[in-house]
């Protein structure tokens, strides 16, 4: 029967660490998190400066229709308001638009005119952004707003007027990728994006180094709790084969009364049944001695020997049977040792082992006791 220990702890579980994978995906997520929302704050900051230039583009508008309305005061008559806008800074990214009545008058320049003439608003400006901007245009009103004119995004500025009692819109309307493509300010912002590349970029190399370093040390650790395990078992193995040995090796242990406690627990948790005792007297303790030095020769590592005083001896014998009992009756049949008993054990007594042999003892020696009177 197996000698288990109660309450040892078996091996522990590897304790899950945070995988350098998992490190990866979540910098990764976090940088993207960080993009997005750099990406929203130049949008914002895009939109701000678009509002910027649209409240001075309103301005500008706002200059032209007072010209106009002085042009109106000196009895000039409506050629005038082209000629006024003809002389005004026009290119493919920035033009004037004049319309009466639903019909364009002017276009950008006298050759843009000409291309144009006798088209109606609906047909230039023939998005929905544009055509919402144009309808909702007041008189001596400027206002702005970003329209989509084909694939291209304007910044409009517009009013509606009235010259000699004829009502007039006018507008101007500038590219917005030549606003935000500025020399200066696509510097700025190129230089703003590569700086928060190269930050998130540095982010992402310094956590992949740590998560590196630190499976690096984490593979180290489960390696060296790896050999301390199996040192430990090792270690384990080594003590019960030794606690075995010390057990088992009778010819070179001779046990004390005061050790028989110990060999009586070590006895109960294995299977030594059937167990003989039998108790020897010596005629002293140089018989005594006399017997150890020849048991340790004649008697195998089945039978213990234990002295209990000065006179008597008690050998306990694991596992034999009838024919290796007679042949240790042999062998202890010397000069100046007596058998004053023995008992035999089929299985585990009722009690305690110890209580038993205890027993025995004291019976035996009682009976030796009487038979000598």
């Amino acid at each position: 029967m197996r000698n288990k220990t109660k309450g040892t702890p078996g091996p522990k579980k590897e304790k899950k660490g945070i995988r350098p994978w998992l490190v990866t995906i979540l910098s990764i997520a976090f940088v993207v998190a960080i993009g997005a929302l750099a990406w929203l704050q130049m949008r914002n900051y895009e939109q701000g400066v678009l509002d910027v230039y649209a409240t001075q583009q309103d301005g500008f508008v706002q200059l032209v229709l007072d010209q106009i309305h002085i042009a109106e005061k000196r009895g000039a008559d409506a050629k005038e308001i082209e000629e006024i806008l003809a002389t005004l800074d026009a290119s493919t990214n920035r033009f004037w638009t004049l319309s009466s009545q639903g019909s364009l008058i002017f276009v950008k320049d006298v050759m843009e005119t000409n291309r144009y003439q006798g088209f109606t608003t609906a047909s230039y400006y023939q998005t929905v952004s544009a055509q919402e901007f144009i309808s909702t245009l007041e008189v001596d009103d400027v206002i702005h707003r970003t329209i989509q004119m084909g694939e291209q995004s304007y910044i409009a500025s517009g009013v509606q007027f009235t010259f000699h009692g004829t009502p007039y819109r006018v507008c101007l309307l500038t590219n917005v990728y030549t606003i935000l493509d500025h020399n200066a300010y696509l510097s700025a912002k190129i230089y703003l994006v590569t700086l928060a590349l190269i930050a998130l970029l540095t982010f992402v190399l310094a956590v992949e180094a740590l998560a590196a370093v630190a499976g690096h040390y984490r593979r180290k650790y489960i390696q060296e709790m790896e050999d301390n395990n199996a040192l430990r078992r090792q270690t384990e193995k080594l003590n019960n084969a030794l606690q075995k040995a010390d057990l088992y090796d009778a010819r070179r242990t001779a046990y004390t009364a005061k050790a028989l406690p110990m060999l009586w627990e070590k006895l109960e948790a294995r299977d030594p049944w059937p167990l003989s005792l039998m108790l020897l007297r010596c005629a002293g303790e140089e018989a005594q001695r006399q017997f150890l030095q020849f048991t340790q020769l004649q008697m195998n590592r089945k039978v213990f020997r234990a002295f209990l005083d000065g006179e008597h001896i008690l050998l306990i014998l694991l596992r034999v049977d009838g024919l290796e009992l007679a042949a240790v009756r042999d062998g202890i049949n010397l000069p100046d040792v007596t058998l004053v008993g023995e008992d035999t054990l089929a299985q585990h007594p009722k009690g305690t082992l110890e209580d038993y042999v205890n027993r025995f003892v004291e019976r035996t020696l009682e009976d030796e006791k009487q038979a000598s009177l």
